[in-house]
């Protein structure tokens, strides 16, 4: 006999790959400018430029967390849409 409702481990499978996906989002915020600032200082040091390309190298990593994050945020509510679609047969 079990205490947890019919189908209720598919909503706990769906919960948990939601969980895991939305735990990416504080490595895409600090990996994407800290990526972008090393590249910026890296070619700073080859052009003499200090430290333009690396505030450059920042700001395009931190455009580029913000589009990966909207992306991810867009994939699992899609999937919640599409989970929630199918459990209500339309």
């Amino acid at each position: 006999m079990s205490l947890l409702k019919p189908g209720s481990e598919e909503k706990k499978r769906r919960d948990l790959r939601q969980l895991g996906a939305f735990a990416a989002i504080p490595g895409l915020l600090l990996a994407g400018p800290l990526v972008g600032y090393v590249v910026g200082w890296w070619l700073d040091g080859k052009f003499g430029t200090s430290p333009y390309l690396a505030a450059l190298g920042v700001l395009m990593g931190i455009a580029a967390s913000g589009i990966e994050i909207f992306e991810l945020i867009k994939k699992v509510s899609s999937r919640k849409k599409d989970d929630d679609d199918r459990k209500s047969g339309t």
